[in-house]
């Protein structure tokens, strides 16, 4: 080899170094978007599996018992608030295969309390089922087990069906399949002192009670979890997490208030995947999927029996677009926040004689 050729050898000059960088650069930034949407789909796919098998488990409890699983479960014979009960997801994990986790509950006593309870190793459980992959946080509140799943009330901001009291739902045409149908007719103790079993007892739905057809009524949706550990500050007002609490009774089960005339919020949604209080166990069918309106509750109403049991509060998840949503008969459907609302509505009852084609939703 020659001087000359040797001189004429060189390395890459600072543009086409540039030039190359530059390229992979675009090469990297194609890839990314592509990269995350199919991480994002198949954690999509594990959360409607989740779904599929609450669905199946609700079919199972109802072959076992003659009823859906019960909105509540037993109420707590060792009783000191009365408002602590096992809620949907409690009540059917022995047909999700956590036996042992139902077992290690004492639901003679109440599920409101936590450390120092006879149930805080239970209720710090970890359930997979009820965890969508999709929502990060693994933030505690106190820490106490959390769900992504919920079960539907209907169309109706109450927890309970029936008349007796304001906070209740006295319209069976907007009950969904969960909402709870409790006899408080029932006197707590019997003649002779002993606790009467029957006290507030609440039965199952059943299949024959879902009039609108299963694969038309919603049993399941999801939640997204508050990222509170109990200690830390209060998430801040627009924070879709949170649930606000106004002061004054609701006007109407079915239409929520514009605004919400907030007085304090509840900074828990859905970190008591336990416990039957609306926050940590329900949804309804009064707003949209991901609704830009807030939840909104009621403490103000004065012949309440519960008077944190009314509130408005959507389907939420972390997917882009909309919520998955299992229905009674165990299909789970992908539904758009945009999804016409008259439709999503009559897809949260069971008996509203509605008609509902595929096509809307």
């Amino acid at each position: 080899m020659t001087k000359s050729s040797q001189a004429r050898r060189r390395g890459f000059t600072l543009i086409e170094l540039l030039v190359v960088i530059a390229i992979i650069a675009v090469l990297i930034a194609l890839l990314l978007p592509a990269v995350q949407a199919a991480r994002e789909a198949a954690r999509r796919a594990q959360c409607v599996n989740n779904l599929k098998q609450l669905g199946l488990a609700a079919a199972n409890f109802e072959s076992s018992n003659s009823t859906l699983p019960p909105s509540y479960g037993p109420y707590p014979q060792n009783d000191s608030t009365g408002d602590g009960r096992a809620n949907v997801l409690a009540n059917m994990l022995p047909f999700l295969e956590q036996a042992s986790s139902y077992a290690s509950f004492n639901l003679q006593w109440d599920l409101t309390q936590t450390t120092g309870s006879p149930n805080y190793t239970a209720q710090t459980q970890l359930v997979g089922a009820f965890v969508c992959p999709s929502d990060p946080s693994t933030i505690r509140f106190n820490n106490l087990g959390y769900t992504n799943y919920v079960a539907c009330l209907g169309t109706t901001a109450a927890l309970e069906a029936g008349s007796a009291y304001t906070n209740m739902e006295p319209n069976s045409q907007f009950w969904g399949i969960y909402i709870a149908g409790v006899d408080y007719s029932q006197p707590r103790t019997l003649a002779n002192g002993a606790f009467n079993m029957n006290f507030e007892k609440v039965v199952g739905p059943t299949i024959a009670s879902i009039t609108d057809g299963t694969s038309n009524t919603a049993a399941f949706s999801e939640t997204t979890r508050a990222s509170n550990s109990g200690s830390s500050p209060a998430p801040p007002a627009t924070d879709p997490t949170r649930v606000n609490f106004q002061s004054a009774p609701f006007t109407s089960n079915q239409i929520p208030p514009n605004p919400c005339a907030t007085a304090f919020p509840i900074t828990y949604r859905g970190q008591e995947y336990y416990r039957n209080f609306t926050m940590t166990g329900y949804y309804n069918h009064t707003m949209p999927p991901n609704s830009t309106l807030l939840d909104c509750g009621t403490y103000g109403d004065s012949s309440a029996q519960n008077n944190f049991s009314r509130i408005h509060i959507a389907a939420r998840s972390k997917h882009s677009g909309g919520v998955n949503v299992g229905f009674a008969d165990g299909s789970v459907k992908f539904i758009k926040n945009t999804v016409n609302i008259t439709s999503w509505a009559a897809l949260g009852t069971r008996a509203g004689n509605e008609v509902v084609s595929a096509d809307s939703y």
